[in-house]
């Protein structure tokens, strides 16, 4: 990961942020309100990817501890997180198609695995992509009851 590095999110890079969310995710666009949110409940769980020395954003991701098999739909408020979470949910991770590659996703994952444990969560979950399951399932995650989170959503 040369010349780049995971930085905490901050109010001010939601604009970028948005940018990316729209260019990465363009048929299932989130409203920014979305990772507003997140960022004010678990500002831990947010972070952004830099060119060493610049202002330029390349990636974010978006995580917090939460229930389990308990997905929030797409686009929707979480309002509070849960007193006792049994996972750390990664909500979303984007990077520009220049980054990809780069070992950014492997740094962010190692990053968040500390993060989850200051907060005693022992497992992660997220919602993949059918085009990214191979790449999670690479870096330890497996697939579950597909039909049991639908139902959940």
């Amino acid at each position: 990961m040369k010349n780049y590095s995971w930085h905490s999110m901050q109010e001010d890079d939601l604009p970028q942020i948005e940018k990316i969310l729209l260019q990465t995710y363009p048929t299932l666009p989130e409203d920014i309100a979305c990772a507003r949110e997140r960022l004010r409940l678990f500002p831990d769980g947010c972070y952004v990817l830099r060119s060493d020395g610049s202002d330029r954003i390349f990636g974010y991701v978006v995580s917090h501890p939460w229930q389990d098999l308990n997905v929030p739909p797409l686009s929707s408020l979480l309002r509070s997180l849960p007193i006792s979470p049994e996972v750390y949910f990664i909500h979303d991770i984007a990077l520009l198609p220049d980054v990809q590659g780069i070992g950014a996703a492997k740094a962010i994952l190692a990053q968040l695995s500390q993060v989850a444990r200051r907060h005693y969560i022992k497992k992660f979950a997220l919602v993949a992509m059918p085009m990214a399951e191979s790449f999670w399932q690479s870096r330890g995650f497996r697939i579950v009851d597909k039909e049991a989170i639908r139902t959940t959503c």
